[in-house]
């Protein structure tokens, strides 16, 4: 039995989760805490193998409690419940990027069934949190990498750095987009799973704390080198060739593995630019599988795919996905990453003759 502590200041809230753990088969509510200090007794006390956390609680809010998890129970994983504001979801990046395993938006009274909203939501991120539990905080761990081949890829220095995330995401992106220097010669895009209100403050962090400059793509945008460009909520973000340029294009056709934006229509117009483009995918953290397939598109097309090892991944599901299809030629930990982007990217250039605002490669 799967033994969950809620910490939330609204005895209301308290009552409606407990009713939604009564409807969900192997978890059980070990306890309750009312605020943030009371939340630390009851881990102490209780032992729980996971956690809902509130970020607006008195007497150490959520943030507080989160890096003292870090510190004094590193294994305990922690699944933020927002309101889904606008100041709450800067918060909640901002708690993803600290080490919280994922989050959920509290149900609205417009959602019709607010219970089994939440269940549908939280049972699948309490699974997969307890199946994942961490050991400790990804910037710590020191493995040595898992290499893997599925054949060649363009021997060129690439176009275009693409990668796709999920649960851990923000994290991750963190720690491989921070280590890229201001003057990365090819723009970076990227999908990250994530409703339409949190992707601008993932954007804006992404721009506060790397050297290179962050934006929410815009339809009709075109790329530069050394920008990152994040797929904005409601909307999948795929590549163009226009003449010698590369162009964003939002679409909004259905979701593809219940997510909009998601990771294989990206990669998949990216393939389909190939050779006349060539590709360096990254495949990050993230429940399900999505990535796998656009990944292996574009291994196809000889772009070249690094995918995250599980021992550093939060969850190894779209990671591992792309390794079990064949697509990975590099399986990395996380903190590798970086250095393998920028070695290919450091090789003479494939000559496609590809060019961006700012310069031609």
């Amino acid at each position: 039995m799967i033994r969950l502590l809620i910490a939330d200041d609204s005895p209301v809230f308290r009552h409606f989760l407990r009713k939604c753990v009564a409807g969900m088969e192997g978890v059980e509510v070990a306890g309750e805490a009312r605020h943030g200090e009371d939340a630390l007794a009851r881990i102490a006390e209780l032992k729980p193998d996971v956690m809902t956390l509130d970020m607006t609680m008195p007497r150490m809010n959520g943030m507080q409690v989160l890096h003292t998890l870090r510190k004094d129970f590193p294994d305990l994983p922690a699944i933020v419940l927002t309101s889904g504001n606008e100041s709450e979801a800067e918060r909640t990046v901002e708690a993803l990027d600290a080490g919280a395993f994922d989050f959920i938006l509290k149900p609205q009274l417009s959602d019709g069934d607010p219970v089994a909203f939440l269940i549908d939501a939280l049972y699948p991120r309490i699974m997969a949190a307890c199946k994942s539990r961490r050991r400790r905080p990804l910037a710590t761990v020191s493995p040595k990498p898992a290499l893997r081949s599925s054949g060649s890829s363009a021997a060129g220095r690439p176009d275009l750095v693409a990668i796709g995330s999920s649960t851990g995401g923000p994290a991750a992106l963190h720690a491989v987009l921070g280590s890229l220097p201001a003057n990365f010669p090819v723009p970076v895009v990227v999908t990250q799973h994530m409703p339409k209100l949190f992707l601008q403050p993932l954007a804006d962090r992404l721009e506060k704390e790397t050297a290179l400059s962050c934006h929410l793509a815009v339809d009709g945008m075109t790329l530069e080198r050394g920008h990152i460009y994040v797929a904005p909520g409601e909307s999948h973000l795929e590549l163009q060739r226009e003449g010698v340029e590369i162009v964003c294009r939002l679409s909004a056709a259905p979701p593809v593995h219940h997510c909009r934006p998601a990771v294989d229509p990206m990669f998949y117009s990216l393939a389909a630019l190939a050779p006349r483009l060539n590709t360096l995918a990254v495949v990050l953290t993230g429940m399900g599988e999505d990535g796998a397939a656009g990944a292996k598109a574009i291994a196809e097309k000889r772009g070249h795919v690094i995918a995250q090892d599980e021992k550093t991944s939060v969850v190894w599901g779209m990671p591992g996905a792309t390794v079990r299809c064949g697509a990975a030629h590099e399986v990395l930990p996380l903190e590798q990453i970086s250095a393998a982007i920028m070695a290919r990217c450091a090789r003479t250039s494939a000559a496609t003759g590809v060019q961006y605002a700012n310069a031609a490669v």
